[in-house]
């Protein structure tokens, strides 16, 4: 007899792009008394990834200025520290989110780049092959993201652009229809 744990290992891990950058992968994790754990985002964790990972990244590229910051209403993305901190670095008019004047659709998964294109990309190329531990999965992680390339990236956003497109043209309406029924990440 031999004992396999009965879930898998995981990471929570937090990226964002633009067309011509990726800034991440962060891992959400705290230090246990074994090393590094894995934990869940709230607004507590994901405030200081924001002050100190995201913004100064976009600082170093000079383009706080011109960003605009699209995400889901998850509670996390709108607690009350992280809208505060995004409206100081972006301005209510460059933030697409719940709570915000420019709202995200509810239940609008496939509007999100990340959503509808990079996770089940990540996860089609990291998982091509066994993985040994969590180590060597953050490892897997980190490389295939920092190998996307820009034009990549560039198409990514166009295809989003197209589906922002396709919901005005639409008067606001379900568009699922109109998108391919292959894979996320066909359009490539």
């Amino acid at each position: 007899m031999q004992p396999l744990p009965l879930h898998s290992q995981k990471v929570t891990v937090w990226c964002g792009f633009t067309a011509a950058f990726i800034v991440g992968p962060f891992f959400f994790e705290e230090i246990g008394p074994s090393g590094p754990v894995t934990c869940t985002v709230n607004g507590t964790r994901y405030e200081p990834l924001l002050l100190n990972q995201l913004i100064p990244a976009l600082q170093q590229r000079g383009c706080v200025n011109s960003t605009i910051f699209m995400k889901d209403g998850a509670p996390t993305h709108i607690a009350t520290p992280v809208k505060q901190l995004l409206n100081l670095h972006f301005g209510n008019d460059r933030i697409i989110s719940r709570h915000f004047p420019t709202a995200w659709l509810p239940r609008s998964l496939n509007l999100n780049p990340c959503d509808f294109w990079l996770w089940g990309y990540l996860k089609d190329v990291v998982y091509g092959g066994p993985i040994a531990n969590l180590a060597e999965l953050k490892n897997r992680i980190t490389q295939h993201i920092h190998n996307i390339t820009t034009e990549t990236l560039r198409s990514v956003v166009e295809h989003a652009v197209l589906r922002f497109q396709l919901i005005g043209e639409n008067g606001g309406q379900h568009i699922e229809h109109f998108l391919s029924k292959s894979k996320p990440n066909s359009f490539f």
